[in-house]
């Protein structure tokens, strides 16, 4: 299968982010799926494999692995085998304490890895919980430029680290990261715990875009990507989501492909397909992999068209005006807990 020749939603790919397990080596404090040691919830790629070749005749074209920590994961190789043989393009978002010789025969099969970032030195490793975890995330860079395959930095910044994103993009780019991708850390899972001072204000969500946007011309040929996105910019990309919102002309929504309309999909560790992020409320869950098939499929989308469709439709409409930087699909899931909440209250 080729890849997609028309947008589906704010995304170039059209992206499975699979959450295998919620086990971890770490338990970092601002982790969105409550993962770490003593985590549970976890899939076998027996079961998984048969579901992702259902969703690549989907039309999706990317497995992005994730968890819980995808190098503990007792299947990987296993699920990286399969995915290959079905003609994905898997990638990894890594913590890096495993990512070395260890586990060189699964890093090996990925088409692309990120490893991930909380901020410098010692803010990460108290993130982390853990002494020395900055130092062997940075190994982990080393181990795969030295093998000509340079893996991406994943950035996730409380607020007090943003002052330090320009020197951390410098120490970064010596260990031998190529790529970034940049966001604010998100009110979600252990996150929504932390102190109120780790968020962003708007004026910090511009802040950051700008120190992007100086990194950028700075570092011409560094691909660096930052999950805001001015309100105005993705008012304007609005036609992405014509496939969503279309209701009334063309084709409607339950005769086109699920990767039309909802970019990304997410498989949680329990097996439950979700739209756009791994925290979006129990009311827009799609379906499990234990019984997917294009008649369950059919089903859910004839079900979860109509509120996603209200759900987007209602959140680009808030941009028109908004002059405010957006992590989208951060505010999407939001957006999706808010109407749950809203409707319980008024039930």
């Amino acid at each position: 299968m080729g890849p997609a020749a028309a947008p589906s939603g704010f995304l170039g790919s059209r992206i499975v982010h699979l959450h295998p397990t919620r086990l971890c080596n770490l338990a970092c404090a601002h982790c969105y799926s409550h993962s770490g040691p003593d985590a549970r919830g976890e899939l076998e790629a027996r079961a998984l494999l048969p579901a992702l070749a259902v969703l690549r005749t989907e039309g999706y074209e990317q497995v992005s692995l994730s968890g819980g920590e995808p190098l503990v994961y007792q299947d990987l190789l296993p699920l990286l085998d399969g995915l290959r043989q079905q003609g994905w393009r898997v990638t990894m978002v890594s913590n890096g304490l495993l990512a070395d010789s260890r586990h060189e025969s699964a890093l090996a099969r990925l088409d692309g890895l990120a490893i991930s970032f909380d901020g410098p030195r010692a803010l990460h490793d108290e993130l982390r919980g853990r002494a020395g975890a900055f130092s062997r995330a940075c190994a982990a860079l080393r181990h795969a430029a030295a093998r000509g395959r340079p893996a991406a930095a994943a950035i996730s910044l409380t607020r007090p680290a943003l002052a330090d994103l320009p020197d951390l993009v410098d120490e970064l780019l010596e260990q031998g990261a190529r790529g970034f991708q940049i966001r604010p850390v998100a009110r979600a899972g252990r996150g929504a715990m932390l102190d109120p001072r780790c968020f962003y204000s708007a004026a910090d969500r511009a802040r950051l875009s700008l120190v992007v946007d100086a990194l950028r011309q700075e570092l011409p040929d560094v691909p660096l990507n930052c999950d805001l996105a001015p309100a105005q910019a993705l008012w304007r990309q609005r036609e992405d989501y014509s496939s969503l919102l279309a209701d009334c002309e063309g084709r409607p929504v339950g005769a086109r492909s699920l990767s039309d309309w909802v970019n990304p999909l997410v498989i949680d560790e329990r097996g439950v397909l979700k739209p756009l992020a791994y925290d979006f409320d129990a009311r827009f869950d799609l379906a499990r992999i234990d019984d997917l098939s294009p008649a369950t499929l059919a089903t859910a989308q004839a079900r979860v068209a109509a509120p996603l469709r209200q759900l987007v439709g209602s959140g680009l409409a808030a941009l028109k005006d908004s002059h405010d930087f957006i992590d989208w699909f951060d505010n999407c899931a939001r957006r999706s807990a808010s109407i749950a909440l809203g409707e319980r209250l008024a039930a």
